[in-house]
């Protein structure tokens, strides 16, 4: 997918790392950070790991 057609197909995810990342927001930051980040229990993910120590 070309850069210009990616903002039309972006997923939740990606939304939500933009938002968190770019504006500052806490809501979406948990998807990735927290006690029990969202993203970490999606059944449609697997093999995930999270470290933002690196």
């Amino acid at each position: 997918m070309d850069h210009d057609r990616m903002i039309y197909s972006a997923g939740g995810y990606v939304i939500a790392w933009f938002r968190w990342q770019l504006m500052g927001d806490e809501e979406a930051a948990q998807v990735f950070i927290g006690e029990s980040p969202e993203l970490m229990s999606n059944p449609i993910y697997q093999d995930q790991r999270i470290d933002l120590n690196k």
